[in-house]
């Protein structure tokens, strides 16, 4: 049984880290500009690559950057989904707090999010938590608590692994936002990650293979993994000052005030092709053998770029769709009315890993009428039907209104819950209120 076992595992480890398909994890999990960048690069060393049609959304974003007025001036009805986009561009600092501000806490965990994001090192860690969690209660006179749940908070913002206190908690943030299908799996990567870091350093892997019951083959397949998915600098793409923020997604409404969704790397991304001129070339019984097997290689990589690229394309435009339907009343009424999306439940909708789920919302940014949001933002995690915005807002919407006289118990507000479709019980109504900062009823009468 245990030989089935190592078997099943080597198996979901060989299938799910395959160079081939790390390869288009990673490529689908790159922010529009990168994946631009990636482009610019391979056309530099592929000359059997070339561009179709080069990028207009970073180009058109650009340009609206660079006079107030060009956006009036445009005939927007030319460019469908780009009625509100415009020029964004943030630093780590920046980004964090715009992201912080959609979480919607209470106000001491705002405030010591705030605190803690600005104290942030260069490369995105918080390796000092220790002397700044004690300072941040005195400064903003919140408990412990709040600054506990504000770093819980940032740790699950983008970019992934920011916010940790030590590389080791870099790597397995990531690790945990990744959505493996597999528990197992995921499992092995916490421990190689939480118990062999140095050894996987320095390529120990019969140390690692011995104490993880695999074979040496698994444990390599475990370190090109985290090489090449995982980011030991969270803050790597804010490396420049500013790093500028550019949509995948639009979520628009038309005259009629139906909502729209635009895949706008699709729509105005770079396109590529292969080569014609090289391509006969290839085909030509004339060519020497020396240049043949150049351009078989070249074009090896060409067409894994293409199938990629069509991939990341295709995964977004499934995405895109799913996320306008359920997401309608958000557009049209706010951030409360967001809607529960799991990332499991899109994976089976469009048939494909929750990994690759993970991947292609990373980094990727959704504009709407309300403004840009991360996608994962759009895709919210179920709490008992509803999200745990909706929940708050349903809350403090409730207790806003109540009679100070007699102020609303939480075994009533569970009741009132009820009635709005979200089924929780009464310790977990509790716990919400004092996330948003709320006294228990016995201590609100406005005496």
């Amino acid at each position: 049984m245990e030989i089935r076992h190592e078997q099943n595992l080597e198996q979901s480890l060989q299938l799910l880290l395959s160079p081939k398909l790390l390869a288009m994890l990673r490529v689908l999990a790159l922010p529009y500009i990168e994946m631009v960048d990636e482009i610019k690069r391979e056309c530099e060393e592929n000359p059997l690559l070339e561009v179709e049609r080069a990028d207009t959304l970073a180009e058109y974003l650009r340009y609206l950057g660079t006079d107030k007025k060009a956006k009036k001036q445009l005939d927007l009805a030319e460019y469908p989904g780009m009625e509100n986009v415009k020029a964004v561009a943030h630093n780590l600092t920046e980004h964090l707090l715009e992201q912080l501000k959609l979480v919607n806490l209470p106000p001491g965990v705002l405030k010591a999010g705030e605190f803690l994001i600005e104290n942030l090192e260069p490369n995105g860690y918080l390796k000092n938590y220790q002397e700044l969690k004690p300072a941040a209660v005195k400064k903003l006179e919140v408990d412990e608590a709040a600054v506990d749940r504000a770093l819980s908070v940032i740790q699950s913002l983008e970019p992934e692994g920011v916010g940790a206190r030590d590389l080791k908690e870099c790597l397995l943030i990531q690790v945990r936002e990744y959505n493996f299908e597999s528990e197992e799996l995921q499992a092995i990567l916490t421990r190689t990650i939480e118990n062999h870091l140095d050894d996987l350093a320095d390529q120990n892997f019969g140390k690692i293979a011995k104490a993880l019951k695999i074979s040496e083959s698994g444990v390599s397949e475990i370190a090109n993994y985290i090489k090449e998915n995982l980011n030991f600098n969270p803050a790597s793409g804010f490396a420049e000052e500013v790093r500028r923020i550019i949509p995948s997604f639009a979520i628009e409404t038309d005259g009629k005030g139906a909502v729209i969704g635009t895949n706008l790397e699709e729509k105005y991304g770079p396109k590529i092709k292969i080569s014609t001129e090289y391509e006969k070339m290839l085909k030509d019984p004339k060519t020497d053998a020396k240049t043949i097997k150049f351009l078989k290689e070249k074009m090896e990589r060409v067409k894994d770029l293409m199938e990629t690229m069509a991939r990341r394309q295709g995964t977004i435009d499934e995405i895109l769709k799913i996320i306008t339907e359920t997401q309608q009343d958000f557009v049209k009424k706010g951030p409360a009315h967001l809607k529960p999306l799991m990332q499991k439940d899109l994976a089976e909708m469009i048939g494909v890993h929750p990994s690759t789920i993970s991947r292609a919302l990373a980094e990727k940014y959704v504009q709407t009428p309300r403004g840009l949001f991360p996608a994962k933002f759009l895709c919210p995690r179920e709490v008992s039907g509803s999200t745990p915005e909706r929940i708050r807002s349903i809350m403090l919407e409730t207790i806003t209104e109540e009679d100070k006289l007699r102020p609303i118990s939480d075994e009533e507000l569970k009741e009132l819950l009820a009635k709005a479709g979200v089924n929780i019980e009464r310790r977990t109504v509790a716990a919400y209120r004092k996330q948003l900062g709320i006294l228990p009823a016995s201590e609100r009468h406005n005496l």
